[in-house]
């Protein structure tokens, strides 16, 4: 006589071929980065299973900051369970295309932390002075921090400054890792004065970890702060990336090879306008005028990156400011200028899929 818990042994085995394992025990856990179509300018929500945070909420104009907050009111209706409440804003630098839309996202959504680089002059730092002054004011309880380049170059080994204020997330399955690479310099390193003075290579570096998946946002940061941050981090693998949103909208000074060679990315983004915004206008702060992005700057993300698109597309890159021509990209390299929002979902064992608006 067969033994009745060998019987029922044999059952829950046949059950799990028929049936497969329970999808709780398969399933890897999913995050979302939305590469929002904000025109000439950047936002990107990235989104998780416990909670969702910000990075950078530019607009193009008024118009692109009403579809920045119908984006994420959209968002919070799909994800209820968060409650309209952002875990974190974090602004790479104070320039407005990085932060028109900040004080209106404050206004419309629950705001925990507020991150930024403490640069509080120039265009741009409206909003993020209004942040400060208005953290704590209408029912708001916003945690308001500036990160230096001495605190991230004081970690050792070099892999980043992270703390509750910069990674406040924990989800039940898994664990995302958020650090920043390089922040505010007090000190000019050697670059020439006027490249100290800029403020895009002040840009906070964030670099998100979802498992085996990986993310890394570098502002507006340009070639000599590039270089600066690579050297830093040589022989380790803390800027070894799978998505990289690209440096400076594309532009000619935003990416460099050695970068490319130690991210080793799978897939590249960049958040740029549509290629003819400002065309027959005066406005420089405009695609058309800036020529993003760069065609030089799409080859080197062409040669450095392996994976394929499922379909090519045709789109515009700029050889110089106001000269555009037809570029075929084979690549997994995406724009918002030419497709509109772009979704990339990943997941813990490091798969992705890219999903477009067009």
């Amino acid at each position: 006589m067969k033994s009745p818990h060998i019987t029922a042994l044999r059952v829950l085995i046949v059950a799990l071929v028929v049936f497969g394992l329970p999808r709780t025990s398969l399933a890897a856990e999913v995050m979302r980065a939305h590469f929002i179509n904000v025109g000439q300018a950047d936002a990107t929500l990235l989104e998780f299973p416990c909670g969702a945070i910000l990075i950078d909420a530019g607009a193009q104009d008024s118009q692109h900051v009403t579809r920045l907050v119908n984006y994420l009111t959209g968002f919070f209706q799909t994800r209820s369970d968060l409650n309209k409440t952002l875990k974190s804003i974090i602004i790479t630098h104070n320039h407005i295309d990085h932060t028109k839309a900040l004080k209106a996202v404050v206004k419309g959504f629950t705001v925990k932390r507020y991150l930024d680089n403490g640069q509080l002059e120039g265009l741009g730092t409206a909003n993020p002075r209004w942040v400060r002054a208005n953290a704590t004011t209408e029912g708001r309880q916003i945690v308001v921090s500036e990160i230096s380049d001495d605190d991230v170059t004081s970690v050792s080994p070099r892999t980043g400054l992270t703390n509750s204020a910069i990674d406040p997330l924990n989800c039940t399955n898994v664990d995302p890792k958020i650090a920043i690479l390089s922040g505010r310099l007090s000190e000019n390193p050697g670059w020439p004065h006027d490249e100290f003075d800029n403020k895009n290579n002040h840009s906070l570096v964030v670099r998100i970890d979802f498992g085996q998946a990986s993310f890394l946002f570098t502002g507006d940061l340009e070639e000599h702060a590039i270089e600066t941050m690579v050297d830093w981090y040589k022989e380790t693998d803390t800027l070894d990336v799978d998505v990289y949103q690209v440096g400076h909208h594309g532009s000619h000074n935003g990416t460099i090879e050695s970068l490319i060679e130690a991210m080793t990315p799978e897939i590249a983004v960049i958040s740029m306008g549509e290629w003819d915004f400002g065309k027959g206008t005066n406005n420089r702060f405009t695609t058309w005028h800036y020529g993003h992005p760069r065609k030089a700057v799409v080859k080197t993300l062409t040669a450095g990156i392996a994976r394929r698109r499922s379909t090519s597309i045709r789109i515009r890159v700029a050889k110089a400011s106001k000269k555009f021509s037809l570029y075929t990209v084979r690549k997994a390299i995406y724009g918002t200028g030419w497709s509109g929002t772009i979704k990339v979902r990943a997941t813990t064992d490091g798969k992705f899929r890219v999903t477009l608006d067009n």
